[in-house]
């Protein structure tokens, strides 16, 4: 416990709160910009086990805004999750660290379902938060939902089922994401602060009997300005209600253009066999690169990257029709 002596003497967590804290179990559902520093806020604020989701690997362009990773990393297009627990491994060798390299969806947290306590949204879309609020309905689980984009950063933790969820916040979910960082950008000094203010909530939640939920919280870093709104309940929310949306085919199951990123994203029917992709490869002549999580090769102007789980991104083009001719000389 030496190590949360200055934290212990805070009257907020003490010795109590700190035991507290040793014996609850974090869901990071993304380990980008926010994910990556509340992970690591997290394991020097000793929560006893983190667990870590994400599909994407370290490019230079995450260095910006993204702790944990170094330029190392993204020359080896080393997996987010992973990276980010080796990283965090180094900071506290006393707690927990778990991860996984695959994206959100009931496939891939359900084992986790019954020993997870609290989730931190650290995601960068609609689609994937729709799931976690029906996921943390269902199972009961609080979570904390957590978006930054430009200079805006929005906030709000959800106790299901008693509390309002994101549908009581937004109605309708963005099909659109108008704002995101690949679109619009993002000021990298934002990002701490937004992780910080997540684990704050998040240890409030823990410690604190008291604690209430059902408060939306935006700040702007720009203009050093910070508002709270109280998001009451919704009677008639279809969210509250409806587990539609575990049903729906997983964001990386499907063929699609990433926005902002000129790549599209494909799926193999089976996990990835990169024994054969490997012989291919090298009948084809096409040298490649390999890490713990993920496979690439470069060919013509397009960059294959290739995960375990099946999942490809196809580099250097938006264009559906031209990313499917590419994708079928290796892949049926």
């Amino acid at each position: 416990m030496e190590r949360y002596d200055r934290q212990m003497r805070g009257a907020n967590i003490g010795k109590k709160g700190q035991e507290t804290l040793l014996s609850k179990t974090i869901l990071i559902v993304g380990v980008g910009a926010i994910g990556s520093y509340a992970a690591e806020i997290c394991a020097r604020m000793g929560f006893g086990e983190l667990i870590l989701i994400d599909r994407d690997y370290v490019e230079l362009s995450n260095l910006q805004r993204q702790s944990l990773f170094t330029e190392k990393d993204a020359l080896e297009k080393q997996a987010k999750a992973y990276a980010a627990q080796k990283a965090l491994r180094l900071i506290n060798s006393n707690i927990k660290i778990d991860y996984l390299v695959d994206d959100a969806n009931m496939i891939s947290l359900t084992p986790f379902a019954q020993k997870v306590d609290y989730i931190l949204d650290c995601t960068d879309n609609f689609m994937t938060r729709n799931f976690l609020n029906q996921f943390c309905l269902i199972n009961q689980i609080p979570w904390i939902f957590t978006s930054c984009a430009g200079n805006y950063a929005n906030l709000m933790p959800i106790v299901p089922p008693d509390s309002a969820c994101l549908h009581c916040l937004l109605g309708d979910i963005p099909q659109t994401n108008t704002a995101s960082c690949d679109i619009i950008g993002v000021d990298g000094a934002l990002i701490p602060i937004v992780a910080g203010m997540q684990v704050s909530l998040l240890t409030q939640m823990i410690i604190n009997p008291d604690f209430k939920a059902n408060t939306y919280y935006q700040l702007d870093n720009w203009q050093f300005t910070f508002q709270s709104i109280e998001v009451p309940k919704r009677p008639d929310c279809p969210g509250c209600t409806s587990e539609k949306s575990l049903s729906e085919v997983p964001f990386s199951e499907q063929t699609v253009a990433l926005c902002g990123r000129d790549t599209v994203q494909f799926r193999l029917p089976n996990k990835s066999n990169y024994r054969e992709i490997k012989q291919l490869l090298a009948e084809q002549k096409i040298t490649y690169k390999e890490n713990p999580a993920l496979l690439s090769f470069k060919y013509k102007k397009f960059q294959f990257v290739i995960f375990k789980n099946g999942r490809v991104l196809l580099h250097g083009t938006e264009n559906l029709a031209e990313a499917k001719k590419t994708y079928q000389l290796f892949f049926n």
